[in-house]
């Protein structure tokens, strides 16, 4: 028992002015998984976007995506950028003097673009749609570098060569894959590539969807 008044008094006091217990539905829960994080950091972000302005892009998008799964010889807008960035693989590699490395170029150009102009996106304009767009158009690297693999034995396919003249090597995926002695896996891997593209295409309009959908939840926002 507390025989002093004044300590008494003053206990009294201090307990009175400690903050108040939490309500129960406001105490922390347990800690969010990697899923929770990127989705609450997502959301606070896009919610109260203006959604409709980027719909049509998203359509469009569909619309490509339908062309890419009918057809393998499907192509797009992107499929030029892809080139474009493809050829200028092959020239920036040249520097280091290693064919192989020259070769493969156009392909880590060609993949290696759209994945940094996402990320780009994504952490520093903080533009999750853009950054799923950037997916898609990944999406449209992987499936044309899968058709580019699977034809490195037939050679079916118009080359385009502007270092030089075009003869059995100048297939990029012919010499990459003799290199290793994989050529006759030229089949599986192109392949493996489209479906790896279509896969990102999907997962690109899925995430586009929600992040519109998160968008319209709360009235617009200054952008």
């Amino acid at each position: 028992m507390e025989t002093n008044p004044f300590r008494a008094q003053h206990a009294a006091q201090n307990e009175d002015q400690s903050d108040p217990p939490l309500p129960r539905d406001a105490e922390p829960g347990p800690p969010l998984g990697w899923f929770g994080v990127i989705r609450t950091h997502i959301v606070t972000r896009v919610v109260g976007r203006n959604w409709w302005v980027r719909a049509p892009l998203l359509v469009i998008l569909l619309w490509l995506l339908r062309g890419y799964a009918a057809d393998p010889m499907y192509s797009s807008i992107f499929d030029g950028i892809n080139l474009g960035f493809h050829e200028a693989g092959h020239a920036a590699f040249s520097w280091l003097g290693s064919r192989i490395l020259t070769t493969a170029g156009g392909t880590i150009f060609q993949l290696a673009i759209p994945t940094v102009a996402g990320i780009y996106l994504f952490l520093k304009q903080r533009d999750r749609f853009g950054a799923a767009v950037c997916t898609f158009w990944l999406g449209t690297a992987l499936v044309g570098a899968g058709v580019y693999a699977a034809d490195a034995r037939a050679q079916a396919l118009p080359l385009v060569s502007p270092f030089g003249p075009i003869d059995v090597f100048s297939h990029d995926w012919t010499v990459m894959l003799m290199k290793y002695g994989m050529l006759s896996q030229d089949t599986r891997i192109g392949a493996f590539l489209r479906r790896s593209g279509l896969s990102a295409m999907v997962a690109s309009i899925a995430a586009s969807v929600w992040i519109l959908w998160l968008m319209g939840r709360t009235p617009r926002q200054a952008e």
